[in-house]
């Protein structure tokens, strides 16, 4: 019985073990692009490039082997979207261009957080109906207050909250 009750609390310890790895891979991609976005809005080129490098070395470092066979299959169809845009941010200082790839990296990063269900905070999707030459863009923040990542201190509060992701259960 003793060996028995020791192999549960193993597999569950073990179990938890995975969810709690998943989870903080998933958070560094996650705070990794809130960064890249705060950059954004605040105007600030440099410091998006430094956040587009970290969020591309998260994406990279996702242990796609642990993920369930749903959220495998999620990671799977955005996770060379996600690098490709993180990757072309990382490699300029150029806000119109950082914020060009901003624009698909938003919206696979949505896309992604939707299907996998995994995410550990409440994130927003936002929308300014200005941005992208005027068809629009969206941009996920941790706060409902609208920062618009695409006009910085040009429009700070133009767009409204589209939806939110709540945290996985």
């Amino acid at each position: 019985k003793a060996i028995a009750a020791f192999a549960v609390v193993i597999t569950i310890f073990f179990r938890t073990a995975v969810a709690q790895t998943q989870s903080d891979q998933l958070n560094a991609v996650i705070t990794q692009y809130l960064e890249l976005k705060d950059a954004l809005v605040k105007d600030q080129g440099d410091s998006a490039r430094i956040a587009a490098k970290g969020l591309y070395t998260a994406i990279e470092k996702l242990p796609m082997e642990k993920l369930s066979a749903e959220q495998h299959k999620a990671w799977m169809q955005y996770y060379q979207k996600l690098s490709y845009h993180a990757e072309h941010i990382k490699e300029t200082d150029d806000l119109a261009h950082q914020r060009e790839h901003f624009v698909s990296l938003s919206s696979n990063m949505y896309k992604l957080l939707t299907a996998a269900n995994m995410n550990t905070v409440t994130l927003y999707y936002e929308f300014c109906p200005m941005a992208n030459g005027n068809k629009g863009a969206y941009w996920l923040s941790a706060e409902s207050e609208i920062m618009n990542p695409y006009f910085g201190k040009k429009m700070l509060n133009c767009g409204s909250v589209k939806d939110s992701i709540k945290v996985a259960q």
